[in-house]
């Protein structure tokens, strides 16, 4: 007869133990939802990069109209990379990075971090679908109106109590979204989405990757 290892009996006990804390915590969260990362914030009007011509354009600037690649800077950076609005700037100019002389187009970031960070989804204001991007540790770019102007802010989280957070590359600030835009179900015009590659990599603290940091815990243990 064969008697079952018990090392195996221990690394399935742990693996429910684990299962079991995250489900319970997963619990709490339905209770007093949580789910933002910490994201430094940056300002399309910094100096040292807000006089650059954004793209060809004969008027406007980094600091003037530099909103969305100073998004998405703040973005990338979450994912690891070693960036700012100057040096994405320069790479989308030299690279056919903008329509227009100085529209993004978004999937120019694909190729602007060799495939680690793709653009995924260009989408209506589904707030549903925010949350879930932030909960599995993904930062969404929003399109918002700043008085009359087009603008972009970096939506970093959301809790039940205090709805959706953001960086402002115009302001340079981080805050709720509803204390400058207002609702978000009226305020966002429209979202932008990306995917990294090896989601691992990212260094945020969605509720979807407690799971998965449990079971990786386990595993390394083996």
């Amino acid at each position: 007869m064969r008697f079952p290892s018990p090392t195996l009996n221990l690394r399935a006990a742990a693996l429910v133990a684990a299962i079991a804390v995250v489900s319970a915590l997963g619990n709490q969260v339905g209770v007093a939802a949580d789910s933002s990362m910490s994201i430094a914030v940056m300002g399309q009007q910094d100096a040292t990069w807000a006089g650059a011509p954004l793209g060809t354009s004969a008027s406007e600037s980094v600091g003037s109209a530099g909103c969305a690649i100073t998004a998405v800077t703040m973005m990338l950076r979450y994912y690891g990379m070693n960036t700012d609005p100057g040096a994405f700037n320069a790479w989308l100019t030299a690279n056919g990075g903008y329509a227009y002389d100085d529209q993004l187009i978004w999937a120019a970031v694909t190729s602007y971090t060799g495939g680690r960070v793709a653009f995924s989804g260009w989408l209506g204001p589904d707030i549903n679908l925010i949350k879930a991007e932030l909960d599995a540790g993904r930062p969404v770019v929003a399109e918002v109106q700043l008085g009359s102007n087009q603008h972009f802010v970096l939506i970093t989280g959301w809790t039940t109590e205090e709805g959706l957070f953001m960086n402002d590359p115009w302001f340079a600030d981080g805050g709720r979204f509803d204390s400058r835009y207002g609702d978000p179900n009226t305020g966002i015009v429209s979202i932008r989405t990306f995917m990294p590659v090896d989601p691992g990599a990212a260094t945020g603290h969605g509720r979807l990757s407690w799971l998965a940091n449990a079971v990786a815990a386990v595993h390394l243990s083996q």
